[in-house]
């Protein structure tokens, strides 16, 4: 469902020398937020002279070394000829066929040198998603290398208005290049369409030298960053202020607007309040909201949002409103609160990939229906494609959202040092039980008749307590003099065995998974 753009818009960007936060206001209300940090290398959009590892026919698709750490990822379908699926998109191609002729080994073999563009950025064990499908984008306009088809935006309904913009294209584009007019661009003179279809073109220009003279797997085009990103794609007639608390992003902004009548360009405004920029707009608790496990609803129900790795969970839970005479009514209203809360919650984590809802359940199809309208009305405002099912008989809804970047999450946390991302750690019982283990594989496979243990502090208590019960237990269980050591920086789960004569540590050499 498209965004409703004649709300009224505000933009804020907000810089640290350890972050950029941009948020975006449809009439007061946040609808979507970046962050990112200043060490991180993003790679979506950038263009690389790619050398082609190894085509695979099972999967009509071939892997791409481009540099980064993990090959690429490159489809049949972003490898063939892009015009007649653009004919298709547009509504200009009425033909039923989308066979593909020949496969993938047609088109390409092993050692080929090609140049891709990443379209998904490498998430956790995959590496990016790569189209040869080439694109670079403006406020106006899209420029497609090596394409001839020129499209205007699926908004405008007027033949007549279309067809100009085509001649109008046409007119003043490379032979090389196909164009994309956005919707922006249909209010604009001829003069400032033409001066950015320059401004693409030469890149693109740029790019192909880059290819030229540049050693493969290496990038030739780097995409712009996320505040021009953001002004190109959020920054329109309807944008009322783009409010920016640092000097040098002010101007960078005004500069890539220079084209911009000077009306566009007052409102582009130097925060020079007293409150902090996102604190004086109420964004701060949206923002702290967007990273936490445990969200609040309106009327004291609450989500739990946990990511693993293959999917993200949400779990609606009632809280205190548990009590009254129609707990249907009340499991209702909780549900409907959820709907809308988590359509804004996926948008502002940017969560990606598969979703599962567990709603409190409702014994009414007409309630569970009520819910999914709720939720099909509050994703309206997502610019990301989002599929959804019914709510199941068990409470649940599946929602799959496209994955292109790593989310917020993943921007702002790291795995923590103690749990190693689990968010859990043994017991003290556990934790005994798997030393008592270690000591008897270290007795049974070594001829060690002496170890070292390094242990937390609490754990070198237990030890010591009782006279060394637990101490001598172990000794004698194993035929082993056990020397303890303790470590301050160990935390209550963790330890390590050192062999005395070398000081080399045998944790791993001894460990379960091995």
């Amino acid at each position: 469902m498209q965004r409703n753009y004649a709300s009224k818009r505000g933009i804020l960007v907000s810089t640290t020398p350890y972050d950029t936060r941009i948020a975006v206001l449809d009439d007061g209300v946040l609808t979507d937020l970046l962050v990112e940090n200043s060490t991180s290398n993003h790679t979506l959009g950038n263009i690389y002279k790619g050398v082609v590892q190894r085509v695979v026919p099972a999967l009509q698709a071939a892997f791409v070394e481009i540099g980064l750490e993990k090959a690429g990822f490159l489809h049949i379908n972003d490898a063939m000829d892009r015009d007649a699926l653009l004919r298709k998109e547009y509504g200009e191609d009425d033909s039923q066929s989308t066979a593909i002729h020949g496969g993938i080994e047609k088109i390409m073999k092993a050692g080929d040198v090609i140049m891709v563009q990443v379209i998904k950025e490498p998430i956790n064990t995959k590496g990016a998603r790569l189209t040869m499908h080439l694109s670079f984008a403006e406020r106006f306009l899209v420029c497609m290398p090596n394409s001839n088809f020129i499209g205007i935006s699926k908004k405008e309904r007027d033949f007549s208005k279309r067809k100009i913009f085509k001649q109008l294209v046409s007119r003043h584009k490379a032979s090389d290049v196909g164009y994309i007019v956005r919707t922006q661009a249909l209010l604009e003179s001829e003069n400032e369409i033409v001066k950015q279809m320059r401004k693409l073109e030469e890149k693109w220009e740029i790019t192909k030298n880059n290819f030229n003279e540049f050693p493969a797997e290496t990038c030739i085009y780097q995409e712009s960053n996320s505040v021009e990103q953001s002004i190109r794609e959020y920054f329109s007639e309807q944008t009322e202020y783009v409010y920016v608390d640092d000097e040098k992003e002010y101007q960078n902004i005004r500069e890539y607007l220079g084209g911009a009548n000077s009306e566009n360009l007052q409102k582009i405004k130097l925060w020079k309040g007293y409150e902090s920029l996102f604190e004086s707009f109420g964004i701060e608790d949206d923002y702290e909201k967007s990273l936490s496990t445990k969200v609040y609803l309106p009327r004291g129900a609450y989500l739990i949002i946990e990511q693993t790795e293959a999917l993200m969970s949400i779990d609606v839970n009632t809280g205190s409103r548990v009590h009254g005479s129609d707990q249907n009514r009340v499991f209702l209203e909780t549900n409907l609160d959820a709907a809308r809360e988590i359509a804004k919650q996926l948008r502002l984590r940017d969560v990606g990939g598969l979703v599962i809802i567990d709603f409190i359940d409702m014994e009414s199809e007409e309630d569970k229906n009520a819910v999914v309208d709720e939720f099909r009305k509050a994703i309206r405002f997502d610019r990301t494609p989002l599929n959804f099912s019914a709510i199941s008989q068990f409470g649940l809804m599946e929602v799959s959202r496209r994955r292109v970047r790593t989310n917020l999450a993943s921007e702002k946390h790291s795995d923590c040092p103690m749990c190693g991302g689990t968010g859990t750690v043994f017991s003290r019982e556990a934790t005994l039980s798997l030393i008592d283990r270690y000591l008897a594989r270290i007795a049974k496979k070594s001829k060690m008749r002496n170890v070292q243990l390094v242990v937390s502090e609490s754990l070198s208590k237990i030890f010591s307590d009782d006279y060394g019960r637990m101490f001598h237990y172990l000794e004698h269980k194993h035929s082993l003099n056990i020397e303890i050591l303790e470590a301050e920086e160990y935390a209550s789960h963790q330890f390590s065995f050192l062999n005395p004569d070398t000081g080399e540590d045998i944790t791993e050499k001894f460990a379960f998974n091995s």
